[in-house]
């Protein structure tokens, strides 16, 4: 019954948008729906619409515009509304977005456990790899050789939960992203601010 009620839905629409994105850039799709062969054309065919068929009261009473613009020091700048006095303007930065994967929280601990464990002290003194002489290379086999028991104990599985944690964060931040954008996300509603997820 779903999946009629959907047909049904589909082919009553005469114009459809799909917006798509990945976190780093965003893809609108606007299209006309084409006749199938069963269906009389007389349905579609005379609706060209334009920009001339909408008026400014209309799009602002009906639609939430917004113009995006993406940067180095932000992942996005959105303008929201057609004020020109007054209109909204919503960012996400860089260093918000790398707070949302949790990279920030799990360099930093990171670090700390790498300097509890000397392994900063290894890592600093590791000779460059990509060298071609063979001095060069044979030192660095040979002090990559001598600390690989100390530098997997450190890597070991202990780290898989908390790169699995990251991978998480990396998936979820470009959705709360689009939500921060969309629907301002708790960044610009403070009433959303403390609210604990249930």
């Amino acid at each position: 019954m779903l999946v009629a009620y959907l047909k049904c839905v589909i082919r009553s629409a005469l114009f459809g948008n799909i917006v798509k994105s990945d976190g780093f850039c965003i893809d609108f799709i606007f299209y006309k729906r084409t006749v199938d062969e069963n269906e009389d054309e007389s349905l579609i065919r005379n609706h060209d619409l334009g920009i001339n068929d909408f008026s400014m009261e209309e799009v602002a009473q009906l639609y939430r515009p917004s113009f995006l613009d993406p940067g180095r020091k932000t992942v996005y700048t959105a303008a929201m509304g057609l004020d020109q006095n007054q209109h909204e303007i919503r960012r996400c930065t860089t260093k918000e977005y790398y707070h949302l994967t949790g990279s920030t929280v799990y360099a930093k601990k990171l670090q700390q456990e790498k300097d509890a464990a000397g392994i900063t002290a290894i890592e600093s003194a590791t000779p460059i790899s990509k060298t071609a002489r063979n001095i060069s290379f044979l030192r660095f086999a040979d002090h990559l050789l001598s600390n690989m028991d100390r530098l997997f104990a450190f890597y070991g599985f202990r780290t898989a939960k908390h790169r699995f944690n990251l991978y998480q964060g990396k998936q979820r931040a470009p959705e709360m992203m689009v939500n921060m954008l969309l629907n301002g996300g708790a960044k610009y509603n403070r009433k959303n601010r403390f609210k604990k997820k249930e």
